[in-house]
């Protein structure tokens, strides 16, 4: 009884409609889901295009960025070591004409006339004078400073100007023995303008 009852419901119409119905309906499903996935394909492709895009875009900007950026930095370094070293040059001839004043002053007669003439000399000599300490109170503004060898110290070239040599007992050879004329440098220690002149230990 129960196998005719399994053979009628499987024969039974209703339920081939039933089955029916429901195949259509996965086939649906199936239909929709395959829609959805070639959809989603095609969103993911425009994205991934999208995407390259823009990095390009973002890449060619950077890039851009970049060389703009390092041609304004080499720009600035070039500007920075010109104004630097026209300054050097400048404050360079400004202490060879404060050292060469210095020297004329210091060679001045140590007997001058007397009288009238004696008189517009010595007036003469005190202006420049008076001008040359107003130059070196600017070369001192600029932080330059007298810079001599001390004595038993290593000679360096970089650092020292040979200008001859002498023999001092109990000190060895290439020290320095006596500073001739002084040199002069910038409140940095390594930045030296004139190397003093010296005379080196045998």
């Amino acid at each position: 009884m129960n196998d005719d009852f399994k053979i009628s419901s499987f024969n039974n119409p209703v339920n081939e409609d039933l089955s029916a119905v429901g195949m259509s309906s996965v086939y649906r499903l199936f239909e929709a889901f395959i829609a959805m996935r070639e959809k989603n394909e095609r969103q993911h492709k425009l994205f991934e295009q999208t995407q390259s895009r823009a990095r390009d875009a973002l890449q060619s900007s950077f890039n851009s960025f970049a060389a703009d950026t390092q041609k304004a930095y080499q720009q600035l370094r070039q500007d920075v070591l010109g104004e630097k070293k026209f300054s050097l040059t400048l404050l360079n001839i400004v202490l060879d004409q404060g050292i060469e004043m210095q020297h004329i002053l210091d060679s001045r007669p140590k007997h001058l006339p007397t009288g009238p003439d004696g008189a517009e000399i010595v007036g003469w000599i005190k202006a420049l004078e008076v001008q040359n300490r107003k130059m070196w109170a600017d070369i001192r503004k600029f932080g330059i400073h007298t810079y001599e060898a001390p004595v038993g110290t290593p000679y360096n070239p970089a650092m020292h100007e040979r200008v001859g040599s002498m023999r001092v007992e109990g000190l060895p050879a290439l020290l320095i023995a006596e500073t001739k004329e002084p040199g002069y440098a910038s409140q940095q220690p390594e930045f030296i303008l004139r190397r003093p002149k010296v005379l080196v230990t045998e």
